[in-house]
């Protein structure tokens, strides 16, 4: 027991966002006043920016009918995301935007996939990234729909259709408001599950090492439970990791939708 204070220090360590990367940093020597710094979290955002680009280069370096290894993978991903998010949601008219939404996708994928690796980080791990990203998707889904729709249209579109004169002036704020939150839930939403996972990992993590040091046989059936639950969680979270990329391509070919089709609500 003596040593849970140092264990969850060293967990709050690792789930610091500003923690700055490199050794120097981690025993606590002082950093010049004009050091460029670079965080953990952010580092690793660049690690998981660079594998993507690496992976969609390989995949697509030969090209075939019948695709083999890394280009297959590649191959059903694509697909993946443009029949049961792209189509699925905004039909036909979605194609063109298929790339952007893949980019989303296996942008956000390989930045949790590679946070699961023991001692790396998530990019989404931070709420400024996700938060980032949730701008992103607002800024393009409503540049799709004042070009389709114009500028006086598609803030017509704002106001359902039917709506009596008189809820005009609370029903139409609301829609804006809705609007300009989008991109703070979106990033929430990515960034609490991804930041919960790693608590609930560190926290068994913890009672594993607690456990492991009582020599008694109680403490080694409570440490073999721990190390039990740690792993089935492990797995959960390799599902959320997925789970959460998906979610927040379909919430963004939601809101494109729903631009493209603005006239028509």
């Amino acid at each position: 027991m003596e040593n849970l204070g140092p264990a969850v220090a060293k967990l709050l360590e690792e789930l610091n966002p500003f923690a700055v990367f490199g050794a120097g940093a981690a025993h606590g020597e002082v950093l010049a006043k004009n050091a460029v710094m670079l965080t953990n979290y952010s580092f690793f955002l660049i690690c998981a920016t660079i594998l993507t680009a690496i992976f969609f280069f390989v995949a697509s370096r030969k090209l075939s009918m019948v695709p083999k290894g890394i280009g297959n993978i590649g191959e059903m991903g694509v697909e993946f995301v443009r029949n049961s998010i792209v189509l699925d949601v905004m039909g036909s008219a979605g194609a063109p935007y298929v790339p952007f939404i893949v980019t989303v996708f296996f942008a956000i994928l390989f930045n949790n996939f590679l946070g699961l690796i023991p001692g790396f980080k998530p990019g989404t791990g931070t709420l400024g990234t996700t938060f980032g990203w949730g701008i992103m998707v607002f800024v393009v889904y409503n540049w799709v729909g004042f070009k389709k729709n114009g500028f006086v249209g598609y803030l017509k579109s704002f106001l359902p259709t039917g709506t009596p004169w008189w809820l005009i002036p609370l029903i139409y704020p609301l829609e804006v408001i809705s609007h300009f939150l989008r991109p703070f839930t979106l990033g929430v939403r990515l960034y609490a599950n991804m930041y919960a996972g790693h608590i609930v990992l560190g926290v068994f993590g913890i009672f594993v090492v607690m456990v492991a040091e009582a020599l008694s046989p109680f403490g080694a059936v409570i440490g073999s439970l721990s190390l039990l639950m740690q792993i089935i969680m492990y797995a959960f979270e390799v599902f959320v990791a997925f789970i959460q990329a998906y979610v927040f391509a379909i919430l963004t070919a939601v809101y494109m939708s729903g631009a493209l089709h603005a006239k028509e609500h």
